[in-house]
């Protein structure tokens, strides 16, 4: 298994040897194709997922049938819906490939089970922090420039792997508003 998601975990706090090795048995690697759903609305999250290549969105299809962007996945993010997996509940939301992609996936079974053998897998819910507080970062009352401004300086790749109306739907402007910005800033 590739190294990657024991230091992105290593961030949080440090890992034995030994809870390195347990954590590494389960942990599965995940192939999805461009456009596969990682999670579907109505399904229960009941796993993380490490982005090791590719990128995801996660959504909601509105009352007037426009595709809102809840957050967007790139390597090294964690990709999870958050309310869904800690409240055991259906997902508003779905979580899309958006291009071809490899995920290790760690379900909750695992998580409960590697916390009974050693109370410092509860760093993973640091796991769980860090995704909540990149979502509610562009729900807040931030402007639009600061906006861009995070995403520029944080996660500039999201402009590579994105298309600009997605981009804009994930800060929550029109794609009009984005240009505007990009033309201020650039």
């Amino acid at each position: 298994m590739d190294t990657s998601i024991l230091e992105f975990l290593n961030k949080a706090g440090s890992f034995s040897e030994e809870e390195s090795s347990l954590l590494q048995n389960e942990v599965k690697h995940r192939e999805l194709k461009k456009n596969e759903f990682l999670l579907r609305k109505g399904e229960i999250c009941s796993s993380l997922h490490f982005v090791i290549s590719g990128s995801f969105y996660q959504y909601f299809i509105d009352t007037d049938l426009n595709m809102n962007i809840i957050d967007l996945g790139i390597k090294n993010d964690w990709v999870i819906n958050h309310k869904s997996f800690t409240g055991r509940k259906p997902s508003e939301y779905e979580i899309q490939a958006f291009e071809n992609s490899s995920v290790y996936e760690l379900n909750i079974d695992s998580i409960h089970k590697l916390i009974a053998i050693s109370p410092t897998f509860f760093q993973i819910g640091k796991v769980l922090e860090e995704s909540t507080a990149r979502v509610s970062f562009f729900d807040n009352n931030n402007t639009p420039d600061e906006k861009y401004e995070y995403i520029l300086k944080n996660k500039p790749l999201l402009f590579q792997k994105f298309p600009q109306k997605i981009i804009a739907s994930f800060l929550k402007i029109t794609p009009e508003t984005l240009s505007r910005v990009r033309k201020r800033i650039t």
